[in-house]
């Protein structure tokens, strides 16, 4: 025990430097931001052991404790959703991909439901109103996987 006191008093800034080198590596290998903050943290640490090199073990460990939180909540208020921000919003919605095609019935909508065909796919389609088979229609919503039309 006295041993471990002894190694934890001498903790230096390189230290602190190549554990927040070390976390972020293991973050670039696909860590989800989990080592991000607490990479962070021990950066930090080593920043302040250059401008207070006295401080204190226990302070050196308090210290990063706080500013690995203190980065991981950051990073997952403010930044998580940018990292999560795509060009295509509806690439994993094919549904909601259809809005606005113009379609034939293959089935008559009839008290609210018939089937149009897109592509090698049949669809369960929705409307206010009874459509025969073999007009057009718009698809002009999504409900779940049935598709919201309007004759043309």
């Amino acid at each position: 025990m006295i041993i471990m006191f002894e190694v934890l008093s001498q903790l230096e800034s390189w230290h602190w430097l190549s554990l927040g080198i070390l976390l972020l590596l293991g973050e670039v290998l696909g860590a989800g931001g989990f080592l991000l903050g607490i990479g962070i943290g021990a950066l930090c640490v080593a920043l302040m052991m250059t401008i207070l090199p006295g401080l204190s073990w226990q302070a050196q460990l308090m210290w990063f404790g706080i500013l690995s939180i203190v980065s991981t909540l950051v990073y997952w208020k403010r930044f998580r959703a940018i990292n999560q921000a795509t060009d295509q919003p509806l690439l994993n919605n094919r549904a909601a991909r259809l809005v606005g095609r113009k379609v034939e019935l293959l089935e008559a909508v009839v008290n609210g439901k018939g089937k149009v065909q897109i592509e090698d796919a049949l669809w369960t389609v929705l409307s206010d109103e009874d459509i025969d088979s073999g007009k057009a229609v718009e698809i002009v919503g999504v409900d779940g996987m049935s598709l919201k039309v309007r004759p043309l």
